[in-house]
Parts: structure tokens; C-alpha cells; sequence
């Protein structure tokens, strides 16, 4: 099948665009909301050849927690950036700390103190202030708490849980074999619209609202994609699983 005829074809080149200014130089600088939306747009962008990679060998199963994967960064970064102050990007740093806290009690109280001490030296002071807490003291906020704080909630309850099914353990693995035999026999993969299209239009706006959200914090106006590229699908899908989840965070202009 002529590569013109999948639509993640058409979108990629597109989408790989979003990422080049202003993070095609080298960035000195930055103010803090620069520096916390500057990785996850570079999570995006990296993302972005390892789906094509599998959506062209037909690994569509495991492309799905490499969507999910988008979903949150979307989530994550529409919540940091939605107040105008600094807040909450200070906390996201922070929370960065209470995981490192939370990865050393965990192996301390697997391997032990001395273990711990070896492989982790001295603990730094900002991780060393949530080392022993309790671990409902150091968790991160949930997804779903996420996606209520952006007006997200009724995306986030279908699509969250629909990749969530495919990212996890799940009966449905017969998907993987084909039911037509009388044996189970591996599917091979291979390209296929029909499986394609749904994810790489999803993958698409996730990573597409990541850059708008990222590149506003530089002045840089991305919004522009959305409304030329991903959301003429909708209007001549109406409502279909393909563009369902075609809805700005709260606050997106």
C-alpha cells in the first residue's frame, strides 16, 4: 500500500516540525516554566520515532503505552502551565525529589542499609527531606486528578482506560493470535490501516497539544497545527472513535 495512504504518514513530517524552534539550538537561560516544559516537549518529540518505527512494522499492540505515554505527558503538562504563576512548576520539581525518596527507601528496604549506602552515596539534601516518609505523603497526584484540574475528565475516563487495557497484563492477548485456526496461531505483524489510523491520530493530538502547551512558554504560537491538520478529521468523522479525543485542555485558546 502507497505510504500516502496512512495518515500518520502524512502527519509526521508535520509533526516533527512543531519541535524544531525553538528546540533546534542549544538553550541557555531559561525561566522556570521553560525548564519544565522543555523536557517533556523533547519526551514528545523522541517519542515520535519510536512509534513510526513500530506503527510500519505493524506493532500496533505495543505502540499503545507509547500513547498512553503521550496522554500523560499532555495531561502533566496542561496542568503545570494552566496558572499563570510559577507554583506548581515549583512543586513538580519537588515532586521529582519525593520520587528519588521513594526509590530509596524502596531498595533500602529491599537490599538493605548498607546496599543502599553503597550504590547511592550520600543522598542529596533536597531527596534526603522525604527519605522515611510515608509513601502517602511522597505520591504524585493522580492522572484522574489531573484531568479534572484541565477539563479532561470525560477524555481522560475513555481513552485513559482504553490504553490502559492494552498497556497491561489483559486477556485480551488472544488479539495477538489468530482465531480463525483451529490452533492458536501468532498473528504476524504487519501495516494496516484499519489499526493504524485510530493511533496515529490519537498520538498525533497528544503530542501536538504537548508542543503548543511547551512552545507557549517561549512565545511560540503551535496552535495553528491543530486547527489545519487534526481537527478537519472530526468535522468529517463526527463522532468516532478516531477523534474522540479531539478536546483542548481548559484554558487553551
Amino acid at each position: 500500500m502507497p505510504a500516502e495512504q496512512y495518515v500518520w504518514d502524512l502527519l509526521l513530517p508535520e509533526l516533527v516540525g512543531l519541535f524544531l524552534e525553538p528546540w533546534g539550538e542549544p538553550m541557555v537561560g531559561l525561566n522556570l516554566r521553560q525548564r519544565v516544559a522543555t523536557p517533556l516537549a523533547m519526551r514528545a518529540f523522541r517519542r515520535i520515532p519510536a512509534v513510526d518505527g513500530l506503527f510500519k512494522a505493524g506493532y500496533y499492540w505495543e505502540s499503545h503505552a507509547l500513547v498512553r505515554s503521550a496522554y500523560e505527558d499532555w495531561l502533566e503538562i496542561a496542568y503545570l502551565m494552566r496558572e499563570p504563576d510559577d507554583v506548581r512548576c515549583e512543586d513538580y520539581e519537588k515532586d521529582i525529589h519525593k520520587h528519588d525518596a521513594r526509590v530509596y527507601d524502596a531498595f533500602k528496604t529491599l537490599c538493605g542499609d548498607t546496599a543502599a549506602s553503597r550504590l547511592f552515596g550520600n543522598v542529596p539534601p533536597e531527596v534526603a527531606a522525604f527519605v522515611g516518609s510515608p509513601r502517602s505523603q511522597t505520591s504524585p497526584a493522580s492522572f484522574a486528578s489531573l484531568a479534572d484540574d484541565v477539563g479532561l475528565r470525560r477524555v481522560h475516563d475513555f481513552a485513559y482506560t482504553y490504553l490502559s487495557g492494552r498497556s497491561h497484563p489483559t486477556g485480551r492477548i488472544e488479539e495477538l493470535f489468530d482465531g480463525s485456526a483451529s490452533i492458536a496461531v501468532a498473528r504476524i505483524p504487519s501495516r494496516d490501516p484499519s489499526e493504524e489510523t485510530r493511533l496515529a491520530l490519537w498520538m498525533s493530538w497528544f503530542t501536538a497539544r504537548v508542543a503548543v502547551l511547551a512552545a507557549r512558554q517561549f512565545a511560540m504560537d503551535r496552535e495553528p497545527f491543530c486547527d489545519e491538520y487534526l481537527l478537519p478529521f472530526a468535522a468529517t468523522a463526527g463522532a468516532s472513535l478516531e477523534t474522540c479525543v479531539f478536546v483542548r485542555e481548559y484554558g487553551a485558546s
